[in-house]
């Protein structure tokens, strides 16, 4: 029976680091043209967390400049520069 509450309690911590997960950063590309870069991938991160990334960072509004999304979702990423 402790094993069975521990397997549950161990699972159930799995599941909370999945919608908790960390959020990738948004690095500097090229601070003179603002260009940034930020990855967004895996099960807690979307697409859509991608875009809402550059708009906190671009209040402006911003243009893509690359976008890289593999079959599977694994890996998200995305190159954009704030507009002026």
């Amino acid at each position: 029976m402790k094993k069975i509450t521990l397997l549950v309690l161990l699972s159930l911590s799995g599941c909370a680091q999945l919608m908790h997960g960390a959020v990738q950063p948004v690095t500097v590309k090229n601070l003179q043209e603002r260009i940034y870069f930020t990855t967004c991938s895996g099960v807690v991160e979307t697409s859509g967390t991608c875009q809402d990334k550059a708009r906190e960072t671009c209040q402006g509004g911003f243009n893509v400049i690359e976008r890289y999304e593999t079959p599977t979702g694994a890996r998200r990423e995305l190159t954009f520069q704030c507009k002026k």
